[in-house]
């Protein structure tokens, strides 16, 4: 347990980047539209001529939306008030789960091949770590660490947005509890986050598992190795046979580790439910679990996932 603890943070520190200053860049980003919004509020409205737009039935003019929003908001129901800051969550965590796809995207497709191109395979090598324990702490990370790191990052801006709202609140003489801390789902919605994270990777398991395995073998570009087979596949398959099996099988894959939806008919691919905005997404990532494509689809990543600890063992250059 210590070694993959150990592995795990040295993934973290030579990827530190985009593992935690790019999430915090996102978002001190957001942080600084909204301290720039509070106080640019009379600016903007009269040079730009912002008038006044309804939310959920409360009308706010302009750019002042916090102000009107804290006194307003007392008087609505519970329910509503919940629903309008979760929306507020999850509207915020689409921009770091886009991010943070890539992040992992651009991290499995370097993995192992950077080890390779820059001979230190040869140094760590010569550590008492074995190739299955260094690939695994590569597909921990994509899974469990970099989601965590995104989802605290996430957590931490809607905690800040919060507080400036609380200060608004203050001064405006709205109702800080009734308006803000009651209904914002600060805690259980990062929760929410984070479980649908880790069940999205794992549905996409097949794909990552191909990324990974691409990286331990290939000896050009990484991202053309990955994707030119993929096309060459699908091509054949509907040259010959005019059908698309395999490239629905990979979109659903690929792109379900964002938005797990069957793109023809705009359904979830677990419930089966329309999706009408980000929240159905994560109310719905358990029901990936019950299918039995999901668990078939880790079987095959594992397959790759040892192809690839195979191969390290022995490829030691690029």
């Amino acid at each position: 347990m210590n070694t993959v603890i150990t592995l795990l943070k040295r993934e973290y520190w030579e990827n530190r980047g985009s593992f935690a200053i790019t999430p915090v860049a996102i978002g001190g980003f957001f942080v600084l539209v909204m301290l720039l919004a509070l106080f640019n509020t009379e600016h903007i409205t009269s040079t730009h001529g912002f008038g006044s737009i309804s939310i959920n039935g409360i009308s706010v003019s302009g750019m002042d939306f916090l102000g009107n929003m804290t006194i307003e908001f007392a008087n609505l129901p519970l329910e509503k008030r919940e629903n309008i800051w979760e929306l507020g969550f999850y509207g915020i965590s689409s921009s770091f789960t886009l991010v943070m796809i890539l992040v992992s995207f651009i991290y499995l497709l370097g993995s192992l091949y950077d080890d390779r191109k820059d001979r230190s395979i040869l140094f760590w090598k010569s550590l008492p770590v074995s190739d299955l324990l260094t690939v695994m702490s590569k597909v921990l990370t994509v899974i469990f660490v970099i989601p965590a790191l995104f989802a605290v990052a996430a957590t931490a801006t809607y905690l800040a947005i919060m507080i400036i709202a609380s200060i608004v609140a203050l001064f405006s003489g709205g109702s800080i509890w009734a308006s803000i801390w009651e209904p914002a789902p600060f805690l259980t919605a990062p929760l929410k986050l984070y479980f649908t994270y880790i069940v999205q990777s794992l549905w996409a398991a097949p794909f990552l598992a191909w990324l990974l395995l691409v990286s331990s073998w290939t000896k050009y570009k990484p991202i053309l190795m990955a994707t030119i087979p993929l096309a060459a596949v699908s091509f054949l398959e509907f040259y010959f046979y005019r059908t698309q099996i395999f490239s629905e099988a990979v979109r659903d894959r690929a792109f379900g580790w964002a938005v797990p939806v069957d793109f023809s008919t705009g359904q979830h691919l677990g419930t089966g439910d329309y999706i009408m905005n980000q929240g159905a997404i994560y109310d719905s990532a358990y029901s990936l679990l019950e299918l039995s494509e999901f668990w078939y689809g880790l079987i095959v990543a594992a397959l790759m996932v040892a192809g690839a600890v195979y191969i390290r063992r022995f490829r030691d250059e690029s």
